[in-house]
């Protein structure tokens, strides 16, 4: 009966828990600003080619010369490789892109890759209701 008891409460949290857990994962394009873009030129630094999402970071040098770093991140690498055939190697250290985000709503810069541009003419458009 214990076991019974403790096996139907383990069900319900589990059950009441996904959806919450679901839908604030799903939920995080909140955090942009998706009414405005910021399109910066910069190299990659760093490229997280895993779930939940891929995440890249990358260095901008501003006007006065001093270098920002800055980040975006993208949907999850499966509709990344199907989409716009990205894999782990697509982006590396020391590549030069221009990146477009809708950037967080806190004002840093970090944002939802929007479009990316590599050096060599790769096309990533979310922007765009075709594929490039």
């Amino acid at each position: 009966m214990k076991n019974t008891v403790s096996r139907h409460i383990l069900i319900l949290t589990i059950s009441l828990s996904s959806p919450t857990m679901t839908w604030a994962h799903h939920g995080s394009h909140i955090s942009y600003d998706m009414t405005r873009q910021v399109t910066v030129k910069g190299t990659i630094r760093q490229f997280s080619f895993q779930n939940p999402h891929i995440y890249f970071t990358f260095d901008v040098r501003d006007d006065r010369g001093h270098i920002n770093e800055w980040a975006a991140e993208t949907e999850p690498p499966k509709i990344m490789e199907s989409r716009f055939h990205w894999n782990r190697d697509y982006l590396k250290p020391g590549d030069e892109v221009t990146v477009t985000i809708w950037p967080v709503r806190a004002g840093t810069s970090r944002g939802l890759l929007a479009r990316l541009v590599t050096a060599d003419g790769r096309v990533t458009n979310y922007t765009d209701t075709q594929d490039d």
